[in-house]
């Protein structure tokens, strides 16, 4: 007898864990409806760092983004909401696939922290060359100038200077290490020996020449 109420009793905890079970998914359901939702941006795959984000990645059959609907209180902070926050931005960090993308993962194209590569026009390298303070207006260039290359050469007793370029565009000052520590310092570079500039591979080529062969001096032009 005591055997028939035990399982009837087990029957009993059974149905009722169910029963509970039912209601418990019933109310879930019910709260997804009912609540406040927000639409976020995912990768479809993962996206690694210093990658651009362009008009042609948002196409149907791209296969680079997602939206994902999401209750609000499961926003992550800094989601991305809309098309507008990604286009023309560069990754700083990987996006991974299904999670949704933060936008202080992002940057545009001009931060510190996106690749240089990134930041050249089109046919055009970057180029490092030595540049004292002698050499380069005793200090006083800064990244976004203009700087024209005077060299003098000696010829068969023969003299001569010649402005070998003009108006070569200064990407950076120093070295990477340099303007990684004056950033995190928010101080500004003052002492320099290296500059790197923007140009074509060709003129990389004659800018090698010109070290190794020449004397020259830099002259700093002055901005638009």
């Amino acid at each position: 007898m005591k055997k028939v109420y035990l399982i009837a009793v087990l029957f009993a905890l059974i149905a009722g864990f169910a029963t509970y079970m039912f209601a418990s998914e019933i109310d879930k359901k019910s709260t997804i409806k009912d609540a406040d939702t927000v639409t976020v941006f995912v990768p479809v795959a993962d996206i690694e760092a210093n990658t651009s984000i362009t008009e042609d990645m948002f196409a149907e059959d791209a296969g680079v983004f997602a939206t994902k609907t999401v209750i609000a209180e499961d926003k992550a902070p800094n989601a991305v909401t809309s098309k507008e926050e990604l286009l023309d931005m560069v990754t700083i960090d990987t996006l991974y696939a299904g999670e949704q993308i933060n936008s202080k993962r992002l940057e545009s194209i001009d931060g510190e922290d996106v690749a240089l590569s990134l930041k050249l026009a089109k046919g055009k390298v970057a180029y490092s060359f030595d540049a004292p303070s002698v050499t380069s207006v005793d200090g006083y260039i800064s990244e976004g100038d203009t700087v024209d290359v005077l060299i003098y050469e000696d010829e068969e007793g023969k003299e001569k200077s010649e402005i070998a370029y003009k108006g070569l565009k200064i990407l950076r000052v120093s070295t990477n290490s340099d303007n990684s520590k004056a950033s995190k310092n928010g101080s500004a570079i003052t002492e320099y020996s290296t500059l790197t500039v923007e140009v074509t591979k060709e003129q990389a080529l004659e800018l090698y020449d010109i070290e190794n062969t020449y004397s020259y001096k830099l002259i700093l032009n002055p901005r638009d």
